[in-house]
């Protein structure tokens, strides 16, 4: 799990860093202590859960919350602050958890134990096609692609027209499907090779002969997912 600790206060930071640390399956913990930091760590990697306390110096964290709310797939966001007059207001806005100052060891361990059950609870999303309704796996989904105005969504063993835009879906999936294209979104564990393509970009074949384009806005992404960064 990787995470986002966003306080102006340093030793607030440090406190909730080591509490972070010394849990199981945590692959990441990042600072920020203002507004540009998080917002430039956000674009810069793609976090589960970010802990996000209210009083800022330069803006509040429950505007902070509202944008990254609009990101496409933001992270989960557990506000973490000495204030419990907020509470209503953060749950308003989808938070996952509140936990208040001074940190308590074991409410920290289960507020990160809930952001690991909503991560990985996501295993199936329902479609609707020819006037059917099909609930599909998500681990079976092998690309999510537009061609000529209609989304494709490819399993294993077949493929399924609808007529809806590819970011209704894109919040809807795992972490371990990305975006590589405007047009293309991936199941990363159905990647069977990628070589160059034209203009400095890669065309990447997935399971079932499935060859698709990743455009250069999102190669660095790309490459950082399969190890070559």
């Amino acid at each position: 799990m990787k995470i986002l600790i966003v306080d102006d206060e340093p030793l607030a930071r440090n406190e909730l860093k080591f509490l972070v640390e010394q849990l199981d399956d945590i692959d990441l913990v990042d600072e920020a202590d203002c507004v540009e930091e998080t917002l430039t760590a956000l674009l810069s990697e793609r976090y589960d859960l970010l802990f996000l306390d209210i009083n800022l110096i330069d803006e509040s964290g429950l505007d902070l919350a509202q944008k990254i709310n609009k990101m496409k797939r933001p992270p989960h966001i557990i506000f973490a602050t000495a204030h419990d007059t907020y509470a209503v207001k953060a749950f308003e806005l989808n938070a996952l958890d509140y936990v208040l100052k001074p940190f308590d060891p074991l409410r920290i361990e289960q507020a990160v134990a809930k952001a690991r059950t909503e991560k990985q609870q996501i295993t199936a999303i329902s479609i609707q096609s020819d006037d059917k309704i099909y609930v599909l796996k998500c681990e079976e989904i092998v690309a999510l692609y537009v061609e000529e105005g209609q989304l494709h969504i490819t399993t294993v063993d077949r493929e399924y027209l609808l007529n809806e835009p590819l970011s209704n879906y894109e919040k809807k999936l795992p972490d371990y499907f990305m975006r590589i294209h405007r047009s293309n979104i991936i199941n990363t564990r159905h990647i069977i090779s990628a070589e160059h393509w034209f203009n400095h970009t890669y065309q990447v074949k997935l399971t079932g002969d499935i060859k698709l384009q990743v455009s250069r806005s999102y190669i660095r992404a790309f490459k950082e997912e399969i190890g070559l960064i």
